[in-house]
């Protein structure tokens, strides 16, 4: 996986990733906490690292609605 990242998204997420090739988005909370998800369109990813509230955005459009997926 070649992911490109993001950091400093915000208080409760602190860095995102994208995986163009496999379109698996990573989500690194405090505390180093990591969920990968996919398939995440890229535009989906772009709209949450933009987002004034990403944390919402993952909420309602990610969480509980895209696969968990294992890391690599």
């Amino acid at each position: 996986m070649n992911m490109v990242w993001d950091r400093h998204v915000s208080s409760g997420i602190r860095e995102l990733g994208y995986d163009i090739r496999t379109h698996t988005m990573a989500v690194v909370f405090p505390g180093n906490v990591v969920k990968y998800h996919a398939p995440v369109p890229y535009d989906m990813y772009a709209a949450i690292f933009h987002a004034r509230f990403p944390e919402r955005l993952y909420k309602e459009t990610v969480e509980g609605q895209i696969p968990t997926v294992s890391g690599a």
